[in-house]
């Protein structure tokens, strides 16, 4: 959840930023100060364009529009000499979205106590790796805010071995993270590779299974080496990573990825494949035609009302025999006539839906 940037409470501010962003100062103190010529130190300016950003405060559509517009232009030093000391968090937010790519700025931002978690998260999701190691370094915060954790992981920036670290630091500090799709299995994942790793007889095995960098010995330094998931996929065949990874990057990966890893032998895999934010209708359809998915994947996508809003998915859900009977049998009445005859006289589905077939067609005959 983002943070609510309210207007600042008019008592708590400085008096210099009262007497001009007050919405009782005169209108010409306002709009100098909303084009930045106020003679103001730089933690009052921005405190001050941040108030008279809002139209509520500046009773004005023009000044808050100067003010936002002046707030986007202002030089590094004006902001280097605010951004990393006190001030309300909600103006380091507002400020915060305005200088994802200024990596200086940032790195004062992500030293700044006074920073709420909120933009934590925010920054968490969208800025690059240099920045995203320093936010998975801040334990305390990922532990106290869990949205930091779900940033991190389904940001395709951040390489594998910070999101591992990340999520394992969760599971070893009974911290649910809500906003990870299946969380449960990423958890399970975390207890299948550690019991892959422990069963390692010899180093060959070791290194092979290191490719993800999740292994402590690489993790403590891959931080220089760590590349994102779109390289990490480049230089590592997908058979070679570990469970995590691979749902990780059902997770956060594209179509390709995503058909690769749906066929999968470990059904945790398969389900974050499927189950994946990015799975669109063309996906849907292939998946429900494929015989050789797994009944789990097929039971999945004959649940999903997104999915089922597509005639094509309901029709060949109905003739892959790994369907769940009573999901095909309940597809039956949205059949065309032709495709209804058609699996009347199937013999690759199941001989019950073949009869349910066939005593609808005679209904509808009738």
């Amino acid at each position: 959840m983002a943070l609510e940037l309210l207007p600042l409470d008019e008592e708590t501010l400085p008096q210099a930023v009262r007497r001009v962003a007050s919405p009782s100062s005169p209108r010409e103190l306002r709009e100098m100060a909303a084009r930045g010529r106020a003679p103001l130190s730089p933690s009052d300016q921005l405190m001050a364009l941040y108030q008279l950003s809002s139209p509520s405060v500046a009773e004005a559509d023009d000044i808050a529009r100067a003010a936002r517009a002046t707030s986007a232009a202002l030089p590094d030093p004006v902001l280097a000499g605010a951004l990393g000391g006190e001030m309300d968090p909600r103006v380091l937010d507002w400020f915060a979205r305005q200088v994802v790519t200024r990596a200086p700025l940032l790195q004062l931002l992500l030293g700044n106590r006074a920073v709420a978690d909120e933009t934590f998260a925010f920054l968490a999701s969208t800025v690059g790796e240099r920045e995203l190691l320093l936010i998975a370094r801040n334990e305390q915060r990922l532990l106290r805010h869990p949205p930091i954790i779900a940033a991190l992981y389904l940001n395709p920036k951040t390489p594998m071995s910070i999101a591992a670290r990340a999520v394992e630091l969760a599971v070893r500090n009974q911290v649910v993270v809500d906003g990870i799709p299946g969380f449960e299995d990423v958890r399970a994942a975390i207890a299948e590779d550690e019991q892959a790793l422990a069963g390692a007889e010899d180093a060959a095995f070791r290194d092979a299974y290191a490719v993800d960098g999740t292994l402590p010995e690489v993790a403590a330094a891959g931080d220089e080496a760590a590349v994102p998931v779109e390289e990490e996929v480049k230089s590592v065949p997908i058979s070679k990573m570990s469970t995590l990874a691979k749902i990780r990057l059902a997770t956060v990966g594209n179509a390709f990825q995503r058909a690769v890893l749906v066929r999968d032998p470990s059904r945790l895999v398969q389900m974050a494949a499927v189950r994946a934010p990015g799975v669109n209708d063309n996906e849907a359809v292939r998946h429900s035609a494929n015989r050789g998915l797994s009944e789990d994947v097929i039971r999945y996508i004959a649940s999903q009302r997104q999915f089922l809003r597509l005639y094509a998915v309901k029709l060949n859900l109905v003739n892959n025999p790994k369907c769940p009977l009573q999901a095909s049998m309940g597809f039956l009445p949205h059949l065309t006539a032709r495709d209804l005859r058609a699996v009347a006289r199937s013999k690759q589905v199941p001989s019950a839906l073949t009869r349910a077939a066939q005593m609808l067609v005679q209904k509808r005959d009738r």
